[in-house]
């Protein structure tokens, strides 16, 4: 196994998890890709967690390799990840050798959410500035991908937003390829509110002043894909946004009334009774809280 991973660090590579079927094989190699047995996943865990504890402390090579296997079989190790941390620091490990594993770890949809394995990453980053120029399209693209892989990935998205904050803040070209790219995947996975979060630190950073654009494309996917909720609740955030804005309001509402006379029913991709029936509901919850939202408004900008 470990002649393997040396080979895929070496590559373009992903892990997978091979089928239960593979009873007598618990290690297949298919092209750049390597499989493991779930059934079998215990055992090298455990067989690799004896060797760690058996092995003396200044066997750097050693410790190197049984927390590399320890990591990849499971990312969210503690005792693995910080021992290759202290590895790091004493000059051990390889940091571009050490950015391209955690890659690979992620190729594994359920383990492109371990908290471990992400925070480890911007630790590097964080503590290596000067030695490792991050390629900030790269971190994107893998967040992106770890994403689409395993839906509501909260620790990829954490993280990406750290990349924004902490890179991107003051670039305002790449902020709008960033908002650009961000609503490009929020419509094929519309039902993942991460992504809307996401979109709406995006929008805050970006000051966005394309409110009618953004309100357009938000109306079309509503319309198009009725019965979403984390299409409205995305609304809320943008009447938060833009309520100071000429006509906002009464656009709001305009909307709302066409939603409830079936207007665009035509236009969705589902238009089934149930889809039609949330969509109507969503309206009218979204229209009693922006009608709150403009009272207290009011209220407070009359207040001395």
């Amino acid at each position: 196994m470990r002649n393997c991973i040396k080979r895929f660090l070496k590559m373009k590579c992903k892990m997978i998890t091979t089928p239960e079927s593979q009873v007598y094989y618990p290690l297949i190699v298919i092209e750049s890709k390597l499989g493991i047995s779930k059934t079998n996943l215990g055992v090298l865990l455990k067989e690799a967690h004896s060797r760690f504890i058996g092995l003396e402390t200044d066997d750097y090579s050693g410790l190197e390799q049984v927390t590399r296997i320890m990591i990849l079989l499971k990312p969210d190790n503690y005792t693995a990840m910080n021992k290759r941390k202290e590895l790091i620091l004493s000059g051990h490990i390889d940091l571009k050798r050490e950015l391209t594993l955690i890659e690979l770890i992620f190729t594994i949809p359920k383990h492109s959410k371990s908290s471990v394995a992400w925070y480890h990453r911007q630790w590097i980053y964080t503590n290596f500035k000067q030695t490792v120029n991050i390629d900030i399209t790269n971190e994107f693209k893998l967040c992106t991908t770890t994403s689409t892989k395993y839906p509501r990935n909260y620790y990829s998205w954490t993280y990406r937003n750290w990349i924004l904050q902490t890179f991107c803040k003051h670039n305002d070209t790449l902020l709008k390829r960033e908002y650009k790219d961000t609503c490009h995947w929020i419509e094929t996975n519309i039902s993942d509110y991460s992504g809307f979060q996401y979109l709406q630190q995006l929008m805050e950073l970006l000051k966005l002043d394309t409110k009618d654009k953004h309100m357009k494309w938000l109306d079309k996917l509503i319309i198009t894909y009725p019965g979403h909720e984390s299409l409205w609740c995305h609304r809320r955030f943008c009447s938060y946004l833009f309520l100071h804005s000429s006509n906002y309001c009464h656009s709001q509402h305009a909307f709302i009334s066409n939603i409830l006379n079936d207007a665009f029913k035509d236009q969705a991709f589902n238009n089934s009774v149930k889809d039609m029936v949330l969509q109507k509901e969503f309206a009218l919850k979204f229209g009693l809280w922006q009608t709150l939202l403009v009272s207290n408004y009011v209220v407070s900008y009359a207040t001395p």
